[in-house]
C-alpha cells in the first residue's frame, strides 16, 4: 500500500469510527497536532476520535487533494458532521459538551502527514481562524476554555 492508500485508510477508519483501523496505521510515537491546543500522543488521539464520534457519529473528514512528496501526504480536509448526543473529550480537560442537536462545517484546513514506512508518525493540521476544536465547539454553541 502507497503513502496515499495509508492516509486515505486511515481517514475511513476515522469517518467509520474503526478504532483499531485508526490504530493500527500509526506508529507507536504518533503526534497529532495543529487541530487540538495541545499536540496529542497516539492513545490521546485516539480517545479524542472516539469521544468526538460518540457525540457526533456523522462526523466526516472529507479528506481531498492529495499528494505525495517523498514520506508526507499533503491534502486538505473539510470536517462536518451533526451532533446527535453529547460527549467530552478529556485529554483537552474540557467539561462534557452537552447535546446542543447543531451542525458544524469547518473551514478546509490544510493537513501534513509524515510516514516511516506504512505508518503515520506525524499528523499536522495547519491552523485557519474558525477551525480546529475550537471551531468546532464553537460552532455547537460550547465556547468553554480549553486547557493548554
Amino acid at each position: 500500500m502507497g503513502a496515499i492508500d495509508t492516509v486515505r485508510a486511515f481517514v475511513t477508519a476515522i469517518d467509520d469510527n474503526q478504532k483499531d483501523g485508526m490504530a493500527g496505521v500509526l506508529s507507536d510515537d504518533f503526534q497529532f497536532s495543529g487541530w487540538t491546543p495541545k499536540p496529542l500522543n497516539k492513545a490521546d488521539f485516539l480517545v479524542t476520535m472516539q469521544e468526538l464520534k460518540s457525540g457526533m457519529p456523522g462526523l466526516m473528514f472529507n479528506l481531498h487533494n492529495l499528494a505525495e512528496q517523498g514520506n508526507m501526504v499533503t491534502g486538505s480536509i473539510q470536517i462536518a458532521g451533526y451532533q446527535s448526543d453529547a460527549f467530552s473529550i478529556p485529554p483537552l480537560s474540557l467539561p462534557p459538551v452537552p447535546q446542543m442537536a447543531r451542525s458544524v462545517s469547518l473551514p478546509v484546513e490544510d493537513v501534513v502527514y509524515t510516514l516511516e514506512g506504512d505508518k503515520i508518525m506525524r499528523w499536522n493540521v495547519q491552523h485557519v481562524v474558525g477551525g480546529g476544536i475550537t471551531g468546532l465547539l464553537h460552532q455547537l454553541g460550547f465556547d468553554a476554555p480549553i486547557i493548554q
